[in-house]
């Protein structure tokens, strides 16, 4: 049976893991990309990722463990991350916004259940920590759902102008 500090480090190193997920495929998805509003969108999230594994890798050195170094291959987050990685081969703007958008739903949901645990609890500083990521994944998946909106609304209006053009 695992002691509560195991399971800390464990759910620890799995947000770092997911956080590997989201720069591996967000950096693949700024390569992937013409330019541009999402370009710098990923960019910029490919950096936040960055720092937050760094920081998660402190927290699970100050409780003795060893941090995660890579990506995981388990886990709902990783799944939604794949198809993150099938939509950017796609370079479909829609397609892209859609699996991210379900993307950093999954990694909220995964924070959300660390943020729960009762060691988290005890701690302050990781609390706030989480929380911290949590409010910029938040703000970041806002921004991706915005976009999703105005890619709608531009659709509906291309097909408005191209149904009011004469044949």
């Amino acid at each position: 049976m695992q002691n509560q500090y195991e399971v800390l480090l464990k759910a620890l190193n799995e947000l770092i893991e997911i956080n590997y997920n989201r720069i591996e495929n967000y950096k693949k998805a700024e390569q992937n990309m013409d330019g541009g509003d999402l370009k710098n969108l990923f960019h910029g999230m490919l950096n936040e990722s960055e720092h937050f594994a760094e920081s998660l890798a402190e927290h699970v050195v100050k409780f003795g463990g060893e941090p995660a170094q890579s990506s995981t291959l388990i886990g709902k987050a990783h799944q939604v991350w794949i198809d993150f990685k099938v939509s950017i081969v796609s370079n479909n703007r829609e397609t892209i916004l859609n699996a991210s958008e379900s993307g950093d739903k999954a990694t909220l949901e995964a924070y959300e259940a660390v943020l729960a645990l009762d060691k988290v609890q005890a701690s302050s500083d990781l609390t706030q920590l989480l929380m911290s990521q949590i409010a910029s994944i938040a703000e970041s998946l806002k921004i991706i759902q915005s976009l999703k909106k105005s890619e709608h609304h531009a659709k509906a209006e291309q097909e408005v102008l191209e149904n009011q053009l004469p044949v």
